[in-house]
């Protein structure tokens, strides 16, 4: 009778033992304005619905940190977003 609870007392220890696989976290991809990063997606659909610019066209340039639609129209952000300071 021993053995068995010598042999269930191992069994369970060498399963707790194991190292637990993490959880993937999906990768949110985000945008840097004035030092701060925000969500790409959220950003966009706000932007889109107070400056009145649809989706389709709009795109972010991170190095000038302007939204651009239709690879013309040059638009702040600070223009149509509340912004962290």
């Amino acid at each position: 009778m021993k053995r068995y609870l010598l042999f269930i007392a191992l069994l369970g220890l060498g399963f707790g033992a194991c190292k637990k696989e993490e959880a993937a976290k999906p990768s949110i991809e985000t945008i840097k304005i004035a030092g701060h990063e925000y969500p790409k997606d959220s950003t966009f659909t706000v932007f889109s619905k107070y400056s009145g610019l649809p989706l389709e066209g709009l795109k972010f340039l991170q190095d000038e940190e302007v939204f651009i639609y239709n690879d013309y129209l040059k638009v702040l952000p600070s223009d149509y977003l509340i912004l962290k300071k």
